[in-house]
């Protein structure tokens, strides 16, 4: 007779899977925990992964973790206005995964998100309220556009080390001890080297040092300077370098005084209303029953813990409101300070069997999650070509000309007009440390309706030895295409470069225009086709 075959084991009944779960989670919350909000962060977000360019600003940031991986200095090989560990992010991520924007965003949905979740959680020391907290953000911070909450943008990024420094702070006794408050601040520190925002939050930092030593006066001095100290070292390491590679001046310039000057640039009152209609209200929509909850929590926490989240909350409407330009992104730090204010209440809510409120809650939070998962899925993965600027096909056809001609071998490129998205899908290197004009080039700010439409003077923000520079960079790198957008883009429209007569006389001397794509005119430097394309 044959073998019987081995009787395959009885499968495990749930109960004991969740008892198995729940002995898991009591040795190692923290771990336990990672790996649900990993799991919730792919559940939530990883759809999206197979997109490309989510957000216009992630052509920027890749384009630059190039430059950088080239062996360009930031801030002189390639500027733009933000801090530099979010280049390095960029290329990390790249170096790990493989090159391109999967890569980086597989990294965040994974890595990032998760790890942020859990600072969360561990302002609760990861108990309930602390697990519940981490899956609010998960699941209220995925549902908005992902154009930019998905985007792996700068507030994004900054949040990962702001959120542990909030959480390191949250045990009252913990903030009593000097080295936690260094660490705090330190945190900070860092989270200012991904955006500048970031020192937002030091405010309500101070207030958790004062208000965890206040029994003594010169203790709650000691107090905050070891949170100062903290904060201050990794922005003096990072300057240090920068000086110490000769690009200090630059480092200042972009990072800070850039800053400062595109912050200060005239918004008309109009504008400013239009944009909260058209991005704040709607978040404020959205995300409604999270505020619900949070502004419900004061009787469930500690006078402490209650005082310190609601001054993180409202340290936050500072990077909000910055320039009163209102962009999406702007808001994804509050998703913190509200998942911190809901956790208590939730963990009330939570409890078996399910409250009639901790049903709704939780249907809210799913129909939520669902119908923007829908929306995105249709923007992003539908091959639908919407009127955003990420979507124009004229970037992508550009590209397949380029890699067909026959100076492609070598080449540089320079773009007048949105310079990062005809430069990523080209995958040349730049031939100035301008991707494209910058508002210093043409005037052109970002997020200003009134500059766009003459308005308010462009003029004014036009720095003369940027041309130098840029004028410098083109003739030295002998670039071999530049590309001609400014005709295309309705954000472009006020600027051709027709307007720029040092850009045009330079065109006439040495380039040809080669082809077109609809409006967009591809300049071919003159004689490139015998000597070949410069390489850099």
């Amino acid at each position: 007779m044959p073998d019987r075959p081995a009787r395959l084991g009885k499968p495990m009944r749930p109960s004991v899977l969740l008892q198995k779960a729940a002995d898991f989670y009591r040795q190692r919350p923290g771990l336990a925990l990672f790996l649900l909000f990993m799991a919730t962060s792919l559940a939530s977000r990883g759809f999206l992964l197979g997109a490309d360019i989510l957000d216009v600003d992630e052509a920027m940031h890749i384009v630059g973790s190039w430059e950088l991986l080239r062996g360009k200095h930031l801030y002189v090989g390639f500027v733009d206005n933000k801090p530099p560990l979010l280049y390095l992010y960029y290329a990390f991520a790249q170096l790990l995964l493989g090159r391109g924007m999967f890569a980086i965003h597989l990294f965040s949905v994974v890595i990032t998100i998760p790890l942020t979740a859990l600072g969360v959680s561990a302002f609760f020391a990861h108990d309930r309220r602390g697990a519940l907290a981490g899956m609010a953000f998960l699941v209220f911070g995925a549902s908005y556009l992902a154009h930019d909450m998905h985007s792996v943008n700068c507030e994004m990024l900054l949040l990962l080390p702001a959120t542990w420094s909030v959480a390191v702070l949250g045990d009252e006794a913990r903030a009593r001890k000097l080295a936690w408050l260094f660490c705090s601040g330190g945190l900070l520190g860092i989270a200012m080297l991904f955006k500048q925002q970031a020192f937002a939050w030091f405010p309500a930092l101070g207030l958790a040092a004062v208000l965890a030593n206040r029994q003594a006066r010169p203790r709650s001095l000691l107090a905050l300077a070891a949170l100062v100290a903290g904060l201050v070292l990794p922005l003096v390491a990072t300057w240090g370098i920068f000086v110490a590679l000769g690009d200090g001046q630059a480092f200042l310039y972009w990072t800070v005084l850039h800053n400062y000057a595109y912050a200060q640039q005239p918004m008309e009152w109009g504008e400013i209303f239009q944009r909260i209609a058209k991005y704040f209200l709607p978040f404020l929509a959205a995300t409604v029953g999270l505020w619900v909850l949070a502004l419900r929590s004061r009787s469930r926490l500690s006078r402490y813990q209650w005082l310190f989240i609601a001054s993180v909350l409202v340290c936050t409407f500072p990077i909000v409101f910055v320039g009163f330009r209102f962009y999406p992104h702007y808001f994804v730090p509050l998703y913190t300070p509200l998942a911190l204010g809901a956790g208590p209440v939730l963990a009330v809510l939570w409890t078996l069997p399910a409250s009639r409120w901790a049903k709704l809650t939780l249907a809210y939070a799913l129909s939520s999650w669902f119908c923007f998962s829908v929306a995105n899925g249709i923007l992003y993965l539908s091959g639908h070509e919407f009127p955003w600027e990420e979507y124009n096909p004229v970037y992508h056809q550009v590209a397949e000309i380029l890699h067909a001609d026959a100076c492609h071998e070598g080449a540089s490129m320079f773009s007048w007009g949105p310079g990062a998205m005809f430069v990523y899908p080209a995958d040349l290197p730049l031939a100035s440390r301008f991707v494209g004009p910058s508002s210093t080039i043409c005037g052109n700010v970002p997020g200003n309706w009134a500059i766009r439409s003459g308005r308010v003077k462009a003029s004014d923000a036009i720095r003369p030895e940027h041309w130098d520079q840029l004028m410098d960079d083109l003739e030295r790198s002998h670039a071999t295409y530049i590309i001609d957008g400014s005709h295309t883009f309705r954000n472009w429209k006020a600027f051709p470069v027709e307007n720029f007569p040092r850009m045009m006389d330079y065109l006439q001397a040495h380039y040809d225009v080669v082809s077109t794509v609809g409006t967009v005119r591809i300049f071919r430097r003159r004689g490139c086709e015998s000597g070949g394309a410069t390489k850099q």
